[in-house]
């Protein structure tokens, strides 16, 4: 019987934490021996750890206090030592990190969604990802663009295998009701990490153009922000007359379905999780055309690209996209999801092939 460990490092149950679970009980339904560990810089259990011992699957949270401390590869080190597993499976940077510094692992599978290029901590974080990356017997990218990334930054194609995500990261059961918003709009919505690749300065920039254009405009930005001087930055700007900065949301499903346009202004972006989830609602999407947007925005007649970095551009792409017969509803959205390339299952069977490669 194979064992299989995931190690996951995040502070909330989230798309990425969502998707993972789910692999983990189709392969426990399987017969395989999974256990799943979370490095956790919060108070109390990972709500994954919670989420996968509800689900009926062995789950730890691993104490992480601080970025440098040793405490979190020791205690992966006691665990591996215990577990024993013929697998391990990282999903983020820090994960990467911390399995290229032990002294003995298993077989290790390394999924890549991307990196976030905040600070120049985070610049150093990319860079040790990256290098780690080179160390693990198989890397899955989430999407051709990311792989062209990694690729080009040493990581041999070989042990490349392209996995773009599944619908299993949207959050489980029916929508919530669409949130109550004020005025007549367009209602725009943002959505995610207010750091600089997400490019969200760029949307605030162009703002009183749009305001110019549509003056009754709102702008919702839903997102926690990474540095400091970014945030004090996205603080001062969202002071525009009909910006509104509500911060970080567990449920984006409200908005989605209230406002006028979902914009993903990114820089850079390895697969486009906003994107995703904003066109399985069926709602109208104004993307940036770089990195994996193009790919998640194929098939989608409710999505219009824009060249990344250019307000112009978003601008001209915003007013095709609030035209009356510009089309948007449920069920595009229906359909969009339902498209077999973003079904878990496949995702699931093409993990297995990984795994069996990997152990045979």
């Amino acid at each position: 019987m194979t064992s299989l460990l995931f190690l996951r490092s995040s502070s909330r149950l989230g798309g990425i934490e969502r998707q993972m679970l789910w692999h983990a009980r189709r392969l426990h339904a399987d017969g395989w021996t999974v256990t799943l560990a979370c490095l956790h810089r919060g108070q109390g259990e990972h709500p994954l750890a919670v989420a996968a011992r509800a689900a009926g699957l062995p789950a730890f949270t691993l104490p992480d206090p601080a970025p440098w401390s040793p405490q979190p590869r020791r205690a992966l080190a006691r665990l591996i030592a215990h577990l024993r597993p013929d697998i391990l499976h990282t999903a983020d940077y820090r994960s990467d990190v911390l399995t290229a510094h032990l002294s003995s692992r298993p077989r290790w599978l390394a999924e890549s969604q991307g990196h976030t290029n905040e600070n120049r901590r985070m610049a150093l974080w990319n860079w040790l990802d990256v290098r780690a990356l080179r160390q693990a017997d198989a890397v899955v990218p989430v999407s051709a663009a990311w792989e062209t990334h990694l690729a080009a930054r040493g990581i041999s194609p070989v042990r490349m295998t392209l996995l773009p995500n599944s619908r299993a990261i949207l959050p489980p059961g029916p929508a919530p009701a669409p949130a109550r918003l004020p005025g007549p709009g367009p209602h725009l919505l943002y959505a995610g990490r207010l750091s600089p690749e997400k490019g969200v300065d760029l949307l605030l920039d162009a703002w009183p153009d749009i305001r110019q254009r549509w003056p009754e405009a709102q702008l919702w930005l839903l997102g926690s922000a990474g540095s400091r001087a970014y945030a004090r930055y996205v603080e001062r700007k969202s002071k525009q007359a009909g910006v509104h900065l509500l911060g970080q949301r567990p449920d984006i499903r409200p908005w989605l379905q209230a406002v006028d346009v979902v914009v993903v202004p990114s820089r850079r972006e390895a697969w486009g999780m906003t994107a995703f989830e904003a066109l399985c609602a069926g709602a109208r999407l104004v993307a940036a055309r770089v990195g994996g947007l193009p790919e998640v925005c194929r098939a989608a007649p409710h999505a219009r690209l824009f060249t990344p970095g250019d307000a112009r551009a978003l601008l001209a792409t915003l007013e095709a996209a609030l035209a009356p017969d510009f089309p948007r509803g449920a069920d595009l959205g229906r359909a969009y999801c339902a498209q077999p390339h973003f079904d878990p299952q496949r995702r699931h069977q093409i993990f297995l092939d990984a795994y069996h490669n990997l152990v045979s």
